[in-house]
């Protein structure tokens, strides 16, 4: 089942997603803290409104301090050269999601780094406002309050920060290692394949933990209290084992067409003809999935304005982003590709064999300027624009 999601507002150019799990995470978040950490870090005790209070302060500026982690992210690869999807806030915290991949090494790492860098420094601002509070107005009941509320969003940045560290997928502190031993082994394949194996050790030893947490809290007299920190931590750990892996699968597959697509272009690349300017193979949509899957799936991985749609190989349309972009984004749930793409006809699609010339001129009467190719079978094996023929002459 998909979780359900809204977009709340557009920072920067760059749609800011709730996921309907963070909201109860952060109604309980405020709980936790108003109940445990102002009670044990705040004496006398303050009324339990004041307390409320403050937790929800903490809370929205923990979240924030979440944001501008994941906005880190997303500046950096837009310096990259990277287009930003969106920033996704979850039951886990954020996730910038990105149109394509970064094209080096060393802009991964550039990166993955940025984020907990970013982290490092809100740690040092709120430890600069303890200091400056215990220095300058201890005592009175707003100062301890405040002191509470900088201690905690200190030590959350730096634990926040350190934890993204952590050298396994899908991790920052996994994929900045993946990028070094990407760049020493100049294999993309190898270096997941080793980030992704410490990525599910680091989650084996999470749910451990939690495990073991719930054991000793309850001999403790203490489950209430860590019962939550307990469920958290196996949830993170099936969630981060699942999320290596299925980085590692990707990868896998992605080597797996590369190699295919050495060998196709082989085959076809005829001088003169489509073959020999198309991009293959094709990133090719099916008919039936949901609009928002698409987004999910295709266009974060893919930086594409034009999708061909087609089901068993066989050519059914194409997918335009800017027709896409028409319809509300309420309905992409319920959305099908088939339903909102170009339906083929002749002028959509052209045969590998056909020359550049010919192409050429399909592309100046297309509305899309934009071509699937296919075989002598009617099977889509790429894809064409005008951009691809460019470079070619």
């Amino acid at each position: 089942m998909r979780l359900k999601q809204f977009q709340l507002t557009r920072i920067f150019g760059i749609p800011l997603i709730i996921d309907y799990s963070w909201p109860p995470v952060a109604v309980l978040h405020i709980w936790m803290v108003s109940k445990f950490w102002m009670v044990a870090e705040v004496q006398p005790a303050l009324p339990l409104w004041q307390n409320l209070l403050v937790g929800s302060v903490i809370t929205a500026l923990f979240f924030a301090s979440v944001l501008i982690h994941e906005l880190s992210h997303a500046f950096t690869a837009r310096m990259e050269g990277l287009r930003i999807h969106d920033i996704q806030l979850h039951i886990f915290g954020g996730w910038a999601r990105l149109v394509g991949e970064p094209p080096t090494p060393m802009a991964e790492l550039r990166i993955a780094i940025a984020g907990p860098v970013s982290s490092f420094l809100l740690a040092i601002f709120f430890w600069i406002w303890l200091f400056a509070v215990q220095t300058l107005s201890a005592g009175s009941p707003e100062a301890r309050a405040a002191a509470a509320t900088f201690l905690y969003l200190a030590a959350a940045n730096l634990f926040l920060a350190m934890f993204n560290l952590l050298p396994g997928l899908p991790l920052d502190g996994g994929r900045a290692l993946r990028a070094i031993l990407w760049h020493k082994r100049k294999d993309i394949l190898s270096a997941t394949r080793t980030t992704m194996k410490l990525g599910v050790w680091l989650a084996y030893l999470l749910i451990t933990y939690g495990v073991l947490l719930v054991a000793f809290a309850a001999a403790r007299g203490r489950l209430w209290q860590d019962f939550v920190v307990a469920v958290w931590l196996l949830v993170l750990g099936i969630f981060l084992k699942s999320a290596a892996e299925s980085d590692y699968r990707y990868r896998e597959q992605q080597s797996a067409s590369e190699q295919t697509r050495r060998a196709d272009r082989k085959q076809w690349d005829v001088s003169g003809t489509v073959g020999a300017v198309m991009q293959s193979p094709a990133v090719s949509v099916s008919p039936e999935i949901l609009v928002a899957e698409f987004i999910d799936r295709i266009l974060t991985t893919h930086r594409h304005t034009h999708f061909p749609v087609a089901r068993d190989g066989r050519l059914h349309g194409i997918l335009s982003l800017e027709s896409l972009r028409e319809k509300p984004q309420e309905k992409w749930e319920k959305l099908t590709i088939g339903e909102v793409m170009e339906p083929i006809d002749e002028s959509l699609f052209i045969t590998v064999r056909a020359s550049i010339e010919h192409a050429r001129r399909k592309l100046k009467m297309n509305s899309l300027g934009f071509l699937a190719v296919i075989d002598q079978d009617g099977l889509l094996i790429g894809h064409l624009n005008a951009k691809d023929i460019e470079k070619a002459t």
